[in-house]
């Protein structure tokens, strides 16, 4: 920190009636960024504008209660601006980028535009399953969890990673513990009907269609899903593995073994089949008598 030139730090909130940047932490690593180098530079999306400072109050209030549970964030930092004659600290230089990147574009739609009102406090990330099962990681950008899932696909287009909306259980708990009632459920759905608009106008799910209808026949008739578990019991691993446990299923036969499938398996352990279908055991248990 002492031997940078340049610190470049973020901005929770940037007040207009003043021209003020704040930052928020609990570390204080932000504030050693903009206070030790010569030349401070913050960056904040457009969406980080409040009106006076006295709104401030109520989005501190907001972001450190719904973030951590606290009264009040370990570290708020006013910045207004370089080092005045007669300070002890702070950057000799200070520069404001304002980001637009998507964001305009996203203000202009009615439906979608309170995805903008986010803080980044991390409650709809705290709650989610599908975050807290997969993890950060595996959120394309910069953005993770189901703020990611609906502003991501916004600001990069739809065409980019189209599966982020679809990763979600729809349990609605982004939207119960969000401060700023961002309707987290609501844009997924819509965002959704744009992904499979945009592979429709592209031809791209043509293959998918026909996967489900096939589905859909099969499950309108037992006799042929007992019939799919009876040759996939004949096709998968069975026993155990080296070490005595069980032989998971690592890759598929054949034309099964592509595309979407092999990528699913990949990540996933699956065990194979049982030998014994729990209709087998059903009409064993029913033919004895126990119940």
């Amino acid at each position: 920190f002492l031997a940078a030139d340049i610190g470049i730090t973020g901005a929770n909130f940037v007040v207009a009636d003043s021209g003020s940047v704040v930052v928020v932490e609990n570390e204080g690593n932000a504030r050693l960024t903009s206070s030790a180098p010569k030349i401070h530079i913050a960056i904040a999306g457009i969406e980080k504008l409040i009106p006076r400072a006295q709104d401030l109050a109520v989005f501190l209030k907001l972001l450190g209660r719904s973030a951590t549970g606290q009264p009040m964030t370990v570290y708020t930092s006013v910045l207004s601006g370089p080092r005045r004659e007669g300070d002890l600290d702070g950057p000799d230089e200070f520069y404001l980028v304002l980001l637009d990147n998507g964001r305009t574009k996203l203000l202009a739609d009615r439906e979608k535009r309170e995805s903008l009102y986010c803080i980044r406090c991390g409650a709809c990330l705290n709650h989610c399953p599908v975050y807290r099962k997969i993890g950060g990681h595996n959120y394309p950008w910069v953005y993770s969890g189901p703020i990611g899932a609906i502003i991501t696909p916004q600001f990069v287009g739809i065409q980019h990673d189209p599966w982020l909306p679809f990763a979600s259980s729809l349990c609605g708990a982004c939207a119960e513990v969000c401060p700023v009632k961002i309707d987290i459920p609501r844009i997924l759905l819509e965002l959704r009907g744009e992904a499979m608009e945009a592979k429709t106008r592209e031809g791209s799910n043509k293959l998918e269609h026909l996967a489900f209808r096939l589905w859909a026949w099969a499950m309108k008739r037992p006799w042929v899903y007992q019939a799919m578990g009876l040759i996939a019991s004949g096709v998968a691993p069975g026993g155990e593995s080296a070490n005595g446990g069980p032989r998971w299923i690592r890759s598929l036969p054949g034309f099964m073994n592509v595309g979407p499938m092999r990528a699913w398996i990949s990540e996933r352990d699956l065990p194979p089949p049982p030998e014994r279908s729990f209709r087998d055991m059903w009409r064993e248990r029913v033919g004895t008598g126990v119940r």
